[in-house]
């Protein structure tokens, strides 16, 4: 909003914004420097766009240190009426200039905090690198009547939860500045027809780093953290484990035990079926009060209108005279990003659940650099996902199912899929499948030859039931690529497939490209066979 100087793009004194730069004067004068841009000029923008970058992502982690991240209102700064404090700028060695560098990355900072993000509900815990372990203890009953004398009563079990990350990145080459070029001039470019330039590093920032927060938004709820494959893309949700995968390790741990009984609903039994499990988790606790129940937003509108059916118009607020209000539509947190064939809900403790990072806003510190006529951008950081307190851990199922949950700070459903075995099954329902029967009909029978309605961005965990004696996925076929033949020992064992993926050539615009596709095989993930 301000006007160019003689020396300086927005008028803002400082030397990343100086018209000597090629880049800013191509900004401020709209005159192109056509194909006379020399290797040490490309390098300088590169260094210029890096160091940008860097000071972008030290500002986020500046904000979120001092307490400041959440006064960035996009609405309101846009509007002049921002409320971070920039006193402490005032007497940088650039004058005021620093305080408007400043300002400016703050802009592009709200403007990533207004996308809708699943930080609201799950806190992000910053400075996880690797491993780190958390200390938590059950407590067993302490108190009783006075006596005198030395006596002792109590139980304290102190364990740790392992807060966990792992890396990932985004790296992509902008290899036809041509036809970019010409994208970029179609809506956006308003200084020149060249592509480098200083809006071009801000509409980079914003637009890659808008895409990144969606795909790790989604992530931080459905990911699973896969070896990565050798192919050109693999999927964003296979690159780091997200909320749910965390509540199934807890599960698989044996700290939780999940409600078997309460497995599908539907859009006419979902309000029963919540009824239901809260009533059975209100039976176990002292005191319900604080706990919230965690649904996927996406079956909203099925309880939405079950409960208006049973209790009236649904006005989004709480009527006197209705049945358990903590049920009501208002006060259930509804998780966005799971897909609509997911059924799991839980129970427990706003914040139970946590988000790992390394630091703030690592994810946009991106950096650029040449390859010959291509330009290169990419950014690494760290993501992972937890449960702070789950509940007591267990030698044995038995011995969880004994405790009757009552060590338990989290409370689970088990919503699978019943999945016969045989020449061709669907794996669209769900990505959470109990099985059962076999295809073994003879030596050389190749077991499950078809399978359809698999995406290539989900784990399918696919559990033997009751009649694991008679249940066999054999190593052959679809299932060529697993470990072994699959053979449960016991109910519950289980093992974990994902698709895998390969690179074919195909024409595009009349081009030959690269593009990833699945080979209609399974790739083994984990697998638990009962001893």
């Amino acid at each position: 909003h301000t006007p160019h100087t003689a020396t300086h793009l927005f008028g803002i004194e400082s030397p990343m914004f100086a018209r000597t730069n090629w880049w800013n004067q191509i900004s401020a004068t709209s005159q192109t420097v056509g194909n006379s841009l020399k290797q040490p000029e490309k390098d300088s923008f590169m260094t210029a766009f890096t160091g940008y970058a860097e000071k972008l992502s030290a500002r986020a982690q500046e904000l979120v240190a001092t307490n400041q991240i959440s006064l960035l209102d996009y609405k309101q700064m846009i509007a002049g009426e921002g409320h971070v404090d920039y006193s402490n700028l005032q007497a940088t060695v650039e004058g005021l200039a620093g305080e408007y560098v400043v300002r400016r990355q703050d802009l592009i900072l709200a403007y990533f905090r207004s996308i809708p993000s699943v930080s609201s509900i799950f806190p992000v815990v910053s400075g996880v690198q690797n491993k780190e372990l958390a200390p938590t203890a059950t407590f067993g009953e302490l108190s009783q009547g006075y006596r005198e004398g030395r006596i002792f009563k109590g139980a304290v079990e102190f364990a740790a939860e392992v807060y966990q990350v792992v890396d990932v990145m985004f790296k992509y080459q902008f290899a036809d500045m041509i036809a970019l070029e010409k994208k970029y001039i179609g809506y956006l470019n308003r200084e020149s027809s060249d592509v480098i330039k200083w809006s071009f590093i801000e509409w980079i920032m914003v637009y890659f780093g808008k895409q990144l927060i969606n795909e790790q938004n989604r992530r931080r709820v459905v990911g699973t953290r896969v070896p990565q494959q050798s192919v050109v893309g693999n999927p964003a949700m296979l690159a780091a484990d997200g909320v749910l995968r965390a509540i199934e390790r807890v599960e698989e741990e044996l700290k939780v035990l999940p409600y078997a009984d309460l497995a599908l609903y539907t859009s006419s039994t979902m309000l029963d079926y919540c009824y239901s499990f809260c009533n059975k988790i209100v039976q176990i606790l002292d005191n319900p009060e604080g706990f919230m129940m965690y649904c996927n937003l996406k079956h909203k509108p099925w309880y939405v209108a079950l409960w208006a059916e049973k209790y009236g118009a649904y006005t989004g607020q709480i009527v006197a005279g209705q049945q358990l209000p903590d049920m009501h539509p208002d006060k259930i947190v509804w998780i966005p990003n799971m897909p609509m064939n997911n059924f799991k809900m839980w129970m427990t403790l706003p914040g139970n659940i946590e988000l790992y990072e390394d630091k703030p806003m690592e994810m946009l510190a991106f950096y650029f650099f040449p390859d010959y006529e291509a330009i290169n951008v990419r950014s690494r950081w760290k993501e992972g996902a937890g449960v702070l307190q789950p509940g007591a851990k267990f030698a044995t199922k038995a011995a969880l199912t004994a405790s009757e949950r009552k060590l338990q700070w989290l409370f689970t459903n088990y919503p699978a899929s019943a999945l016969t075995l045989a020449s061709s099954v669907s794996l669209a329902a769900n990505n959470l499948f109990t099985i059962s029967g076999t295809t073994v009909s003879g030596e050389n029978d190749p077991g499950v030859v078809t399978v359809t309605g698999a995406s290539i961005e989900t784990v399918y965990k696919l559990v033997a039931g009751s009649d694991f004696a008679t249940t066999l996925l054999k190593k052959a076929g679809t299932f060529s690529k697993i470990a072994s033949d699959f053979d449960p020992a016991a109910a519950g064992d289980y093992i974990k497939v994902y698709a895998e993926l390969e690179d074919v050539d195909t024409t595009i615009d009349g081009k030959t490209v690269k593009v990833t596709t699945p080979t209609g095989k399974f790739l083994e993930l984990e697998r638990k066979v009962t001893a």
